[in-house]
């Protein structure tokens, strides 16, 4: 009796150790399982933003519906369809207003770049560029390369790493842009002369133009990372003037693009400091100072507000 009640007691050790391999064999085939789904969920998510063709015909953002094009009136003469030119009030309204516009690139006096910095993280911000025009054409206008918004949708950056959006190249007034930044959102703004000759300066509108007009033709993902708004200005500028921007990891820190710029002597005299020079370039007072004056004198009133060193001079 005492023999088989001891056999009975080793006997359990021996079941318990079975149940928990059969627990330990379930566990690992359910981690097996979870892991091949999540596998299998990223194939597909992987295989869907692969597969996701770009359109140039989606329900968009009113301020981003229309898609503007050049037309080649003669060698460096154009007409610009479907300039922008919203005007935005601090109380949110927003008057809509879009219109052609010829432009000669023998009119083209100088080159603007403008930083939005995003009030997270200094890394980051919005970055475009004007372009000064006198003589007959006598305005200056801005481009401004953006993931274009679908109405209701709003703009993630780890979106856009997934083609989410499409890009557009958003050309408008200057003051359209600007007070719509410092205005409309009540940010800050940033605004640097670049140092480029006016044959470079021909150029690099030239391959705007060109960029806009294919972009037209055959629409383009925006990318968080490889075409987001400041690395395709970059491109522009390659096309134009091949490796002038060697790549730099402020194309996609976007906060820091005006830092490399004055590095590499396109905002002036590299010795003086940049914390300096940026500090002149604030310009968001000076843009909300001048937004009630018409588009005609909005350029030239708030260039003078920020100052001698950063007025629009030859």
């Amino acid at each position: 009796m005492f023999r088989r009640e001891q056999s009975s007691a080793g006997a359990a050790p021996g079941v318990c150790g079975r149940i928990s391999s059969c627990l330990r064999q379930e566990e690992s085939c359910m981690m097996k399982i979870a892991l091949a789904l999540i596998a299998g969920l990223l194939v597909l998510g992987l295989l869907t933003v692969a597969l996701r063709t770009p359109r140039g015909d989606r329900n968009w953002e009113k301020g981003l519906s229309r898609t503007p094009a050049f037309e080649t009136l003669s060698k460096g003469r154009w007409r610009l369809h479907d300039l922008r030119a919203f005007e935005f009030a601090a109380d949110g309204e927003v008057k809509q207003a879009w219109r052609d516009k010829i432009i000669d690139a023998n009119d083209l006096e100088a080159i603007w770049f403008f930083v939005e910095p995003f009030p997270s993280y200094e890394g980051a911000a919005h970055t475009l560029v004007s372009f000064v025009f006198g003589g007959e054409t006598d305005e200056t206008i801005a481009i401004s390369v953006e993931a274009r918004k679908e109405e209701g949708e709003v703009y993630s950056g780890f979106n856009g790493l997934f083609n989410k959006f499409e890009l557009i190249y958003l050309w408008s007034t200057e003051k359209d842009v600007l007070t719509r930044i410092a205005v409309g959102l009540n940010h800050e703004i940033y605004a640097y002369r670049l140092g480029v000759e006016t044959p470079a300066a021909r150029e690099i509108l030239k391959h705007f133009i060109a960029r806009t007009n294919a972009l037209a033709g055959k629409p383009r993902f925006y990318n968080t990372l490889t075409s987001n708004c400041t690395n395709e200005l970059v491109k522009a500028v390659n096309s134009a003037l091949p490796d002038t921007l060697p790549w730099h990891y402020s194309h996609v820190l976007t906060g820091y693009s005006a830092e490399r710029l004055h590095a590499l002597g396109f905002l002036g005299e590299t010795k003086a400091s940049f914390e300096g020079m940026k500090t002149q370039a604030a310009a968001g007072g000076a843009v909300r100072a001048a937004a009630g004056a018409p588009a005609g004198a909005f350029s030239d009133l708030w260039r003078e507000k920020i100052g001698a060193e950063n007025h629009l001079t030859p």
